[in-house]
């Protein structure tokens, strides 16, 4: 199910998906009792008891975003037929998945294992029949939109510092992508079903440009600062480069909150237990290594690999590429001096994370 397309592969590039997905897996395993909480309340609504992982990805984290519902319902509902469905796009590493669902720390365990199966897509589109899925995650996946932005930001590479009428244009994409994923859930959940979205979120700052602060703001601030060096040593395409924005938005719990007010198809689908914004409790990921400058910066530059460089790649360094720079070249210069940066600056630049954390019961 792997892609030859390497333009389709969401885990195009990363070489270890795992060893540079530390903040993904630290959200799963810290959302653990939630999980199984959820998976109590659902457990005595049906014979058949589904899960699906929306925008699982190919870790370890899905793994255990999965384990404490599939505990649970071995503990309290022996005899229903249990079945899991890992829901990614195309290019996930589905090789690499399968290979840990059903390997030493998987979960396929046991005399009555969980069925498992996939489905292959966007989760902008349905994904699972009606009325099918007793509990539906989504971790680390619903901040990034339906397909990549292009509007006018000559001092910026992300949402949170757009003003003006840049970003208010974001802001109508990303709460339509919002609105469009709960609906299409809403159509998948069984009635008293749940829906868990745990994301990355944004807080409250007077500080900041636009009263909010964003989780990632020195990762994103230190790649507009490569950006803008880069283009200023003709090394990038300055139209490409003001134009260039990760397609993604963070959102605040009252944004989050906002469709449900608005809208009375959402109002009526879903009743709210829970919409809030947490700070993340594990700190600087990595704190252990901050003593060693050159460590430090490798880890951060590797973290940002994996989730950037696509977007980068596609939307930056290829429109850039020349005779005599390809795109491989420049993503290697890109993060050279973003490393860099890290390692000059150390933890002035480390990881800042606010967690939105969304939980729906289907009416």
């Amino acid at each position: 199910m792997k892609s030859g397309k390497a333009e389709n592969r969401s885990t195009d590039g990363m070489i270890d998906y795992d060893a540079n997905s530390r903040a993904q897996q630290n959200n799963a395993l810290g959302n653990a009792e939630v999980i199984s909480e959820l998976a109590q309340r659902v457990s005595s609504h049906a014979d058949v008891l589904n899960m699906t992982d929306f925008g699982c990805g190919p870790g370890q984290s899905a793994i255990e975003t999965v384990k404490p519902a599939l505990s649970c319902w071995n503990d309290c509902a022996p005899n229903k037929m249990v079945s899991v469905c890992h829901a990614d796009q195309p290019g996930n590493d589905w090789n690499a998945l399968m290979q840990r669902i059903f390997g030493d720390n998987g979960y396929v365990r046991g005399a009555n294992p969980a069925q498992v199966s996939t489905s292959v897509g966007s989760f902008y589109e349905r994904m699972r029949p009606d009325r099918s899925v007793s509990l539906a995650t989504c971790f680390f996946a619903s901040h990034w939109l339906r397909s990549p932005a292009s509007l006018p930001a000559p001092d910026t590479v992300w949402f949170a510092d757009l003003t003006g009428e840049a970003r208010t244009r974001m802001w109508q994409i990303a709460e339509r992508d919002w609105i469009r994923f709960l609906r299409l859930r809403a159509e998948e959940l069984r009635p008293d079903g749940y829906l868990f979205v745990s994301t990355i979120g944004a807080a409250p700052d007077k500080g900041e440009v636009n009263g909010t602060a964003a989780s990632g703001r020195t990762l994103y601030r230190a790649m507009q600062d490569v950006t803008s060096s880069m283009t200023e040593d003709g090394l990038l395409d300055r139209k490409a480069s003001e134009a260039f924005l990760f397609g993604l938005w963070f959102m605040t719990a009252e944004e989050a909150r906002s469709p449900f007010e608005i809208h009375a198809d959402l109002n009526e689908a879903y009743e709210i237990d829970t919409i809030e914004v947490v700070p993340d409790q594990n700190g600087d990921i990595f704190a252990d290594c901050i003593d060693e400058p050159d460590l430090y910066a490798q880890n951060y530059a590797g973290y940002t690999r994996a989730f950037a460089a696509s977007s980068l790649r596609h939307q930056l360094f290829r429109p850039s590429e020349t005779t005599k720079r390809t795109a491989e070249a420049l993503e290697t210069e890109f993060f050279k001096r973003y490393e860099a940066l890290y390692k000059e600056k150390t933890s002035a630049l480390a990881l800042e994370q606010w967690h939105l954390n969304v939980i729906l019961r289907r009416r």
